[in-house]
Formats: C-alpha cells, sequence, structure tokens
C-alpha cells in the first residue's frame, strides 16, 4: 500500500513532498480534540508550503469549516496561531471538494514557511466554529512540500 502511495505522489508531480498525514476527528468534533501532526525535522535552506486537507461527508451541512491552525515551524518557541475558512459547499450547495458517493476531498494552501532545520515542528488543527459540536468531517490532513 504504502508502495502504491509512493509511486501515485511521484507520477502526480510530488517528488518535493515531504510530509503528508490525515487523522480521523471523532464522529462529534469539538473544539476540545486538537488533531496533532509531528513533522519530520525538515532541513534549513528551503521554503516548504503547507496545505490543509479536509475530508468531508454530506452529513455536514455548513457551506465553511473554520479551523485554528497552530505551529511552530520556524522555530521549537515560537508558536504561530492563524484561523483557516475551508470553504466546502458553494451557495448552490454543491461540494467544492473531490470525491464520490457523498465522502469529498478539498486541500487548500496554507502558507509557505522557512524551516531552521533544529527541530521537529508540531501543527494543531483546531476547529473554530460557533457551533459546540460538528458531523460529517472525516479527517483532516497537513502536506507539505519543499521548492
Amino acid at each position: 500500500m504504502v508502495s502504491v502511495w509512493l509511486a501515485v505522489a511521484t507520477s502526480c508531480g510530488w517528488g518535493n513532498m515531504s510530509y503528508s498525514h490525515f487523522s480521523s476527528v471523532p464522529q462529534v468534533w469539538t473544539w476540545k480534540d486538537t488533531v496533532e501532526f509531528e513533522l519530520p525535522v525538515l532541513p534549513a535552506g528551503r521554503m516548504y508550503h503547507f496545505e490543509v486537507g479536509v475530508r468531508y461527508t454530506e452529513i455536514y451541512t455548513r457551506r465553511n469549516l473554520r479551523l485554528l491552525l497552530r505551529h511552530n515551524v520556524a522555530d521549537s518557541a515560537h508558536w504561530q496561531t492563524d484561523t483557516i475558512c475551508c470553504p466546502l459547499y458553494s451557495s448552490e450547495g454543491l461540494s467544492l471538494g473531490k470525491g464520490l458517493f457523498g465522502l469529498y476531498y478539498l486541500a487548500l494552501p496554507y502558507a509557505s514557511l522557512p524551516s531552521d532545520g533544529s527541530h521537529q515542528a508540531q501543527v494543531q488543527i483546531i476547529p473554530c466554529m460557533r457551533s459546540d459540536s460538528l458531523r460529517g468531517i472525516s479527517d483532516v490532513g497537513i502536506t507539505v512540500r519543499s521548492e
């Protein structure tokens, strides 16, 4: 399975991929459920392009998903927090993600960041919606590509 994924990633022009991982979220996702990713040490001297991915089902009924993304990519002592708005459905109610049979995937560019190359960076994703609980989000993930 891993070799198939690497072959697909390489054939799609993702040969510069440094990291890609998705984590499942609880069926009812709340602000208390932080999804954490520990990245490998990213060598210094390059820019890294971060992308946030969301897998969702038709059960999710809102147009957008707001996420807090916290990371310490630049250096281990400095945490940066940003809010990301992920548009999942159009105003007509059509999914903006790609998928089949009610399961969709949407990837959004987040940022281009340098690394000091001295530590394993961490990334945290936290739902940031007015509702206390979200249904229909199955996974969130991070993909990192280098220049």
